[in-house]
């Protein structure tokens, strides 16, 4: 059993998605991923891993479920109440107070408690039983891969159609999902969650005086069904 810091846990996240050889559990009521994080777990994925993300208080915006669409075969899961922060895979396990968050690690101070199976294995399987139990009562949250035609993108079978708030590029109409492909990459990457966009997401119109970010939008006109 090991005591962690913000850096430990970190990396031990990092340690625990990367030396699975069976399953991955993710327990996080708050999710904003890293694409480092990302980038491990698929490798996982595509290694065979069960992958398990329960996350919980609010739905997940879509522009963070986007990172998730390349992925077959992980599962996410919804759980209103959630409150635990928990990792982990078949052999290491870690109990902390960070959520799955990159602000968290990059900003907070957080404590953990690491816990190998081989020397605790009853409070391993304490933790299995419980993540379980968690699971049990959590709602599946499906979330359809990328590639398929239903979600490009750049189907033209869209019978409603937007704009991107960053670049005015033609889109479906989504307000989960009011950025193009190539600026959502840029958006994951600047590490900046909410700042000034461009464009009105339904009518394109361009804003001088109003808000507009991944949380709002619409122009004021759009939002109050002026337009």
């Amino acid at each position: 059993m090991k005591f962690l810091t913000t850096k430990g846990i970190a990396a031990s996240i990092e340690d625990i998605i990367k030396n699975s050889k069976e399953y991955i559990y993710i327990i996080s009521p708050y999710v904003k991923i890293d694409d480092s994080y990302i980038e491990r777990l698929y490798e996982a994925e595509k290694n065979g891993i069960d992958i398990s993300l329960i996350f919980g208080k609010e739905e997940m915006k879509g522009f963070e479920k986007d990172k998730f669409r390349k992925f077959n075969k992980l599962k996410i899961y919804f759980l209103e109440n959630l409150h635990a922060k928990c990792y982990f895979n078949e052999r290491t396990a870690l109990i902390t107070s960070m959520n799955l968050y990159d602000y968290s690690e990059k900003n907070n101070r957080e404590m953990g408690i690491e816990i190998n199976k081989s020397e605790n294995s009853d409070i391993y399987e304490d933790i299995i039983k419980e993540a379980e139990s968690i699971k049990s009562r959590a709602e599946l949250d499906k979330i359809e891969n990328l590639n398929s035609k239903k979600n490009n993108f750049h189907n033209t079978q869209y019978s409603i159609t937007g704009y991107c708030i960053h670049c005015k590029t033609r889109i479906p109409f989504d307000r989960d999902r009011p950025l193009c492909i190539d600026c959502f990459k840029g958006w994951s990457q600047s590490g900046r969650p909410y700042f000034q966009e461009y464009y009105c997401h339904k009518c394109g119109k361009r804003s001088f005086n109003e808000q507009i970010d991944l949380e709002h939008s619409l122009c004021n006109e759009c939002y109050y069904h002026k337009r």
